[in-house]
């Protein structure tokens, strides 16, 4: 190729390329007249016969940026970690060469010929000048020992705030080592009576005005807690960085000797202010090595770092506080499969236990709420150890509703009890609401859309799912009241139980058929020992329960069951109007709760009592129920009280057939056979039933019933 006319030849390559042993097949030729003339000649001169070289085209380059040791116009001399001065003629550089360090021309490295720096003397193959390199370039990402691949924007970003909040900080810290000159009086008001009459200083108050230094950490502690805000509201690669990178530098930070500082102050010394940032930083790292799915090399080194930092002894609680475990850990993955059902593993001879803090336990289940993991976080729960005992046992207590959740009602029934001796459990602790929502998921088959055991928003079936049977809902319903007294004495417990095995308007099931009396009676003494079974944790049940009749023996047991409470609690009791509506129109099931609690008069009379009171007090709930059915659940109500033989039972006919009367024009809205039925009822059986009690109350409503027609 011919060269451009006024172009200078400095480049000969080989034609014998690859054959000289690793030497450079690229020599530069000075420039001499006699290369030129030699191109102007377009004639191929050998130059040097040994070598076997020959130019055939030259011209001088242009000398691209290069790092100062690649610089071919000034010499470079190599040297390990020499910072003390440049090494000979390392100082001097072309236009191109650019400083290694700063990654800048040389003519604007600050530190290019400074003593004690020579960025002028930097170079690739030193290993000091390399971990020179990466911490100018990395910030204060340096102190993670990141690889420059492994830095992204988040990373970066987080670092570049963290080293900007250093220089601040080191400010701050530097106040705080300095001190505020002030008199002791400041702390310690002088009470002398020198000093406040008359105004002089005695032997007794001099001491309270000498001057002293005080110390105070807490413009440290402001400055730190409005940077972990903000740490707050990044992105986690970025918050991680910041928050640990806080915990490097606020470990460091030491209470100057025979320090003054106020007592009254939580945050006036790093002794009392620093453990209170590492508790909130240990938790949100925790929670973001849980939930954040960190890359591998970022997990583990956070983790690396924050063993190396040095914990004062006032800090020794937080030393092993990331020590997180990963989601592909073996020993959790083996528990969360169902691998490993006891939580226990053997490492080196030695017997050891899943045990995680409490911020990270709750980490895991929000994770695996969110992605519906409900078999693996019922396995987690059940062999997970923490230090905090009661906030885990809270956790564990959703354990019955994780088994819902994905259809295993059967499991979920089992889970409220830890063994058949019904000891503490999580039916123990169960409140009256979430009693009643979990009926309502056995009955119904469904559960909340949501994670919360609530009964608001929507709820689904859950596919797949397989509904528990009556018999095994009665007696994890039973037992869970047994065991739990709140529960227990709680009347809308037992009204939703009632419910859902009998008529309900609620559920829109039709109401059971009336057994045979005698079926009733002899199921009634067989419930009585049945219910002393499941009390002492056997929770069989009978053939009879399994009969065509299944449904009449439950609501049987359950009334006899609701005796007995009532025989024990009514005194502690204010209201069991529900508990009569709950029934429906099984009225043969309430005539046996009347029967039942006519053992002791005392009883009777006292249920008796607050029942019309109740009737009193909160007609509107008995007129609700008298909408919700038909004109002869109205008459079937009356006539079961008036068929009674005592006057005790009788009398709640009374409060009944009031709110009645009181509400006639209400019901006159409804079809004209509901009223033409209650007309009839009150002509042809109540009053002629009055006449026969002929007792004052009866005579006055009887004249407001014939006041009515």
């Amino acid at each position: 190729m011919e060269p451009e006319e006024g172009e200078e030849s400095v480049i000969v390559i080989s034609d014998n390329e690859g054959e000289n042993d690793g030497e450079t097949s690229v020599f530069i030729i000075e420039h001499s007249p006699e290369v030129a003339e030699t191109s102007k000649e377009k004639s191929t001169e050998v130059v040097d016969e040994e070598c076997g070289l020959a130019i055939t085209y030259s011209k001088k380059g242009n000398v691209m940026p290069h790092a100062r040791y690649d610089c071919v116009e000034q010499d470079f001399m190599r040297t390990e970690n020499d910072i003390s001065e440049p090494a000979g003629n390392n100082l001097n550089f072309c236009e191109q060469c650019y400083c290694y360090i700063c990654d800048k021309p040389a003519s604007e490295c600050q530190y290019w010929k400074l003593p004690s720096i020579c960025h002028c003397n930097a170079h690739n193959k030193s290993t000091y000048w390399k971990a020179h390199r990466d911490v100018a370039l990395a910030g204060a990402l340096s102190i993670f020992d990141f690889n420059l691949v492994e830095i992204d924007s988040e990373l970066r970003h987080g670092g570049a705030l963290l080293q900007k909040f250093w220089l601040e900080l080191a400010l701050e810290y530097n106040k705080y080592l300095m001190g505020i000159i002030m008199t002791r009086n400041h702390l310690i008001p002088c009470i002398c009576v020198c000093h406040n009459q008359f105004k002089r200083l005695c032997e007794i108050c001099q001491m309270n005005h000498v001057e002293i230094r005080l110390y105070s950490y807490t413009p440290v502690f402001n400055m730190v807690n409005k940077f972990m805000h903000q740490a707050e509201k990044e992105k986690p690669k970025s918050a991680a960085i910041m928050m640990i990178g806080v915990a490097k530098e606020i470990l460091l930070h030491k209470q100057p000797p025979q320090e003054v500082f106020n007592k009254d102050d939580r945050t006036s010394t790093p002794k009392q202010a620093v453990p209170i940032f590492m508790q909130r930083l240990t938790n949100s790292l925790q929670r973001m090595l849980v939930l954040s799915d960190f890359p591998p090399y970022l997990f583990n080194k956070l983790k690396a770092f924050y063993k190396t930092l040095p914990f004062p002894s006032y800090c020794f609680a937080f030393t092993n506080s990331l020590n997180v475990l990963s989601w592909d850990d073996h020993f959790l993955t083996s528990i969360l499969r169902g691998q490993n059902i006891t939580g226990h593993r053997q490492k080196k001879g030695r017997k050891e236990m899943l045990w995680e803090e409490l911020s990270v336990v709750q980490a895991r289940v929000e994770r695996m709420e969110a992605r519906e993991e409900y078999r693996e976080l019922v396995r987690y729960l059940r062999v997970i150890k923490c230090s905090d005992t009661l906030k885990l046992r809270i956790l564990q207590d959703k354990v019955p509703f994780y088994f819902c959740k994905y259809g295993d009602f059967h499991s979920a029934a089992q889970s409220f009890h830890l063994s058949s001796s019904l000891s503490c459990c999580t039916a123990c602790r169960l409140t009256p609401y979430q009693y009643v929502v979990y009926l309502k998921i056995f009955k119904t088959g469904t559960v909340p859309a949501r994670c919360e055991l609530s009964d608001e928003g929507r709820w689904t079936f859950v596919k797949g799912a397989t509904s528990i049977r009556n018999c095994a809902l009665l007696k994890c319903a039973l037992r869970i009241l047994f065991v739990n007294d709140i529960l227990y004495r709680d009347i809308h417990c037992w009204t939703q139980l009632i419910q859902i095995h009998s008529s309900s308007c609620i559920l829109g099931e039709e109401e059971l058929q009336v057994p045979p009396p005698v079926f009733v009676k002899s199921t009634a003494v067989l419930a009585a020992a049945i219910l002393e079974d499941l009390k002492n944790g056997i929770v069989g049940l009978p053939k009879a329960f399994s009969s065509v009749l299944q449904r009449e023996s439950a609501l049987i047991l359950i009334t006899v069951a609701a005796a007995q409470m009532l025989h024990k609690k009514l005194s502690v009791m204010n209201i069991v109007l529900p508990l009569i509506i709950a029934y429906g129109k099984n009225f043969w099931a309430l005539k046996l709760l009347f029967d039942s609690l006519s053992v002791k008069e005392e009883v009777l009379h006292h249920f008796c009592a607050l029942l019309s009171s109740n009737i009193r007090v909160y007609k509107s709930v008995l007129i609700d129920a008298f909408k919700c059915h038909d004109a002869d659940y109205v008459s079937d109500l009356v006539t079961l009280f008036l068929s009674f033989k005592q006057a005790t039972i009788q009398s709640v006919s009374i409060p009944v057939l009031n709110v009645l009367v009181e509400a006639w024009h209400e019901f006159k809205t409804k079809e004209c056979l509901w009223t033409e039925t209650l007309h009839s009822f009150l002509q042809n059986k109540v009053i002629p039933a009055m006449e026969m009690l002929n007792t004052a109350q009866f005579t006055e409503l009887r004249n407001k019933i014939n006041r009515l027609f």
